[in-house]
């Protein structure tokens, strides 16, 4: 075994006073082979004391063979036994392996200090990703195979890709790259050559949430401008260009169509927020996600705003700024982002962001807003309403609301406007006033059906369903 760096003795070796802690000794084994290698001495008590063990026929035997089994990569430690059979010490070293992370029966795990931890999903993935070449969706998927592949989605997909259906699923998905690459050892596989990668089975399963529960969309619909009050709400689950579908459906139905005055005969009605731009958004956020956080896609729709959060921090080297202009494309699924570019869901030349950036300032809109934070990466489409406050300051949130209350059914009243803020008439008449005294809103009288309407120069976004 090679010579240890000089650090505390415990990071590199572990005392076990009898091979009936065997599962405790594979696991050790496995968390040295993630950090640094080091040795599991049994027959030597937690104090440090010689107790010995006695080794029958057979014992070495099973032992080395327990740990290959039971550990993936395969390890092959090297042993060494001390005195005599029957008050022996056994010595078991294994070297640091260049395949990380090593895991014991199921499970990944690391030596840190004395103790042997247990990896996270992230920590995993990026140990993968680093010694293997691997990203996480051209990993093997443990759960499924080809034989869950479904003919119906294969063969639309087939169809979006310009391609006939076929039922050679294996020579279809080999050419997309959708098997495990070929640095995945037998051991990896399942079934032999029938274990398919996780952005297959995310492309081409009816349920892929069998295997991943967080690979949903969540869709909500609030009252107002704060998350508190649903309107509508939908968790999409499926595979994920049907997400990226019912996701824009879901979009188109919550929210409204603009009134854009042209000065001819006939007026011109256009989405609040530009169709290329979200569903540029929608189909980033889940082809690019990361898959190994909990937490799923979100798409929030406020009275002022459209906001699509994904799970996942930008990738290394790009920044905010970065996406307001040409970058390299660095998608953290390849795997799925080219199967995704192959079916004409995405482009694949780094170019989405500014794809985004264009529909909405064709629309008229300011830029949409990117940002990352706690491990979240989110796009906010300003809305209609909100592009209309631009020009009225000073508002209070309760005169915010009686615009958006305007700008959806043409009109309000003081009673209406009372309801909505929960306040009295006499306060609801006051509030009102004062907007018609800015050129806000324009009040209308006719006795018990008086209302108020916006003042004609802010007419041009006004809304219908």
């Amino acid at each position: 075994m090679q010579q240890q760096p000089q650090i505390a003795e415990y990071e590199y070796s572990e005392n076990k006073q009898s091979l009936q802690e065997r599962h405790e000794i594979i696991e050790t084994l496995a968390a040295f082979a993630t950090a640094h290698g080091g040795a599991v001495f049994v027959g030597i008590s937690p104090e440090g004391k010689r107790v010995g063990i006695k080794l029958g026929a057979g014992t070495i035997e099973s032992l080395v063979n327990d740990i290959k089994q039971n550990t993936q990569p395969p390890l092959f430690p090297s042993l060494e036994i001390e005195g005599a059979e029957d008050n022996a010490i056994l010595t078991i070293s294994i070297e640091e392996s260049p395949l990380k992370p090593v895991w014991a029966y199921g499970r990944p795990f690391k030596r840190v200090g004395r103790t042997n931890q247990r990896l996270s999903p992230e920590e995993t993935q990026r140990l993968t990703e680093q010694t293997r070449g691997r990203s996480w969706d051209g990993l093997p998927c443990p759960s499924l195979d080809i034989n869950d592949v479904d003919k119906s989605i294969f063969d639309s997909f087939l169809n979006r890709a310009g391609q006939p259906s076929s039922d050679n699923f294996h020579d279809v998905l080999q050419n997309l790259g959708l098997f495990p690459s070929s640095s995945v050892t037998t051991e990896d596989l399942i079934d032999g050559d029938l274990a398919i990668s996780n952005a297959a089975i995310l492309l081409f399963t009816k349920n892929p949430q069998v295997c991943f529960p967080e690979a949903q969309v969540k869709c909500a619909r609030f009252d107002g401008f704060s998350s508190t009050k649903f309107l509508d709400q939908q968790t999409i689950n499926g595979n994920v260009i049907s997400q990226i579908e019912h996701a824009l459906a879901f979009v188109a139905r919550n929210t409204r169509q603009s009134i854009v005055i042209t000065g001819q005969a006939t007026r011109e009605e256009v989405p609040e927020y530009p169709v290329t731009a979200v569903r540029e958004a929608i189909a980033n956020a889940i082809c690019h996600r990361d898959y190994t956080c909990s937490g799923t896609v979100q798409i929030r729709i406020y009275d002022d705003r459209l906001e699509i959060w994904n799970p996942g921090e930008l990738p290394p080297g790009l920044t905010i700024d970065d996406l307001y202009r040409e970058h390299p494309s660095r998608p953290r699924n390849p795997r799925l982002a080219a199967a995704l570019y192959r079916a004409r869901v995405i482009e694949q030349w780094g170019t989405g962001t500014l794809r985004i950036v264009e529909a909405c300032e064709m629309q008229g809109m300011p830029r949409p807003e990117f940002s990352s934070e706690t491990g979240t990466f989110k796009v906010r489409f300003q809305g209609v309403a909100e592009r209309l406050f631009l020009n009225l300051t000073g508002l209070s949130e309760n005169q915010r609301r009686a615009v958006a209350h305007i700008q959806e059914h043409g009109h309000i009243s003081t009673q209406e406007y009372a309801h909505l803020v929960r306040v009295g008439e006499r306060t609801a008449r006051r509030h009102l006033s004062e907007m018609v005294t800015q050129e806000i809103l324009l009040f209308h009288e006719a006795g018990p059906k008086s209302h108020y309407t916006l003042h004609p120069s802010h007419l041009v976004t006004s809304l219908s369903k």
